[in-house]
């Protein structure tokens, strides 16, 4: 039977094409146990952004961040609300650095050794607090691979390998780290796009204490299903992310240069708030951008070839997890590892209901033509975007420029 150890998760992070769960694995992490109390006294008085949404919209679209409400309130009133707005909440996507200084409690007790990273730790983490129905739309993470640490409430994670065909991906609205689904998997108006998709999705509930490792590419839709959620999560580099930063500089200048003879309320559309000032980025800022990665991305192919033979030489068979090596781990019931589950069409869809009885199945609820935001309207210009982004014209486009420069 193989057991876990640091270096035995590092490369199995790194290896792994399929989504791992680890159960109970940070359920020794201090804030596990924090009460409501501890986390109110840790964030003090400061106020903090929620993005907000009525529980009660039904959208064709996802509920984009551009259609939420952005609401500051310290973590006390947030949750004296838990139960009773009719609105979820999200502290979404903050970099612990930008909250808290290195010496706070919450700092001081996070450390990612367990997953073979003794380096990662606050600075390098990201925190997610939410009530239930807290959402993010459905997406891919352009760069790197997710370690996922749950640490209060329970949380679920539909998951759809890369090359799932059906989830109509879209670079509109644009930001660099996102290419989302135009499926809502919230509150949908139709649920027939459900049935079409391929590619064999999964789904797990994670609880505190669980881990889950997101593979790069790996498509998922996450949803608060507690009254309270508190997730933790770090991004780790991948070796392709060089040739995805290539692709995303040349993304991004289509982008901005489509943005700066818009109006400004149709070009807010195209983007996530997080790019608002990319029609302000100067022409000559952006192929600098562009120049800097792709020479970076060179640069790194030159090193593989000199290091090619002697990489062989240098890097000892036992040290990697083999596809047979994950098999033993899981067999190892002590590990509790585990795959994360199948889910069929059928169980996605009767899942979405549930969400659509539970949010909007008594009263009125809202439609999206009662909330702002929609990228329904814009019609050609999308497509423009979403035309030139797909990954076989990008991949066409850096191949001839790589040949160009030689």
């Amino acid at each position: 039977m193989v057991s876990l150890d640091e270096n035995l998760i590092r490369n199995l992070a790194v290896n792994s094409s399929s989504p791992i769960v680890f159960r109970k694995f940070v359920s020794d992490w201090p804030m596990c146990g924090w009460s409501q109390e501890k986390w109110t006294s840790v964030f003090g008085n400061k106020e903090i952004p929620f993005r907000c949404l009525t529980k009660k919209f039904i959208s064709d679209e996802p509920c984009w961040e551009r259609r939420c409400n952005l609401r500051s309130m310290t973590l006390k009133t947030f949750f004296d609300n838990l139960t009773t707005s009719n609105e979820w909440m999200y502290f979404d996507y903050k970099h612990l650095h930008q909250w808290f200084s290195g010496d706070s409690e919450l700092c001081k007790e996070i450390t990612w050794k367990k997953f073979g990273y003794p380096d990662k730790g606050a600075a390098d983490t990201t925190l997610w607090i939410g009530n239930k129905g807290a959402h993010t739309p459905a997406h891919q993470d352009t760069y790197g691979y997710n370690i996922v640490a749950q640490v209060h409430g329970k949380k679920r994670w539909i998951l759809f390998p890369p090359e799932t065909g059906g989830l109509k991906p879209t670079r509109v609205p644009y930001e660099e780290s996102s290419v989302y689904s135009e499926l809502n998997f919230y509150c949908p108006n139709n649920l027939d796009v459900f049935k079409g998709l391929s590619g064999g999705g999964r789904m797990v509930e994670l609880s505190a204490g669980d881990a889950l490792l997101v593979p790069r590419g790996w498509w998922h839709y996450v949803q608060n299903i507690d009254d309270l959620n508190i997730t933790l999560n770090i991004w780790l580099p991948h070796e392709k992310d060089n040739s995805t930063r290539v692709s995303e500089a040349l993304i991004k200048i289509l982008v901005a240069q489509i943005c700066k003879d818009l109006p400004q309320e149709t070009a807010r559309l195209l983007v996530n708030p997080n790019e608002d000032d990319i029609s302000d980025t100067p022409l000559a800022v952006l192929f600098l951008q562009l120049e800097t990665v792709v020479n970076g991305y060179l640069d790194k192919k030159r090193k593989a070839r000199r290091l090619k033979r002697q990489r062989t030489r240098d890097d000892p068979q036992g040290s990697d997890v083999e596809v047979a090596d994950l098999k033993h781990l899981l067999d190892n019931h002590k590990n509790n590892l585990e795959i994360v589950p199948a889910i069929t069409n059928d169980d996605l869809i009767e899942l979405i209901k549930g969400n659509l009885k539970e949010y909007t199945g008594d009263g009125k609820a809202y439609d999206e033509d009662e909330v702002e935001g929609a990228t329904s309207s814009l019609g050609l210009t999308k497509a423009v975007i979403d035309a030139f982004s797909q990954s076989n014209v990008i991949d066409l486009v850096k191949q001839n420029l790589f040949f160009k420069l030689g």
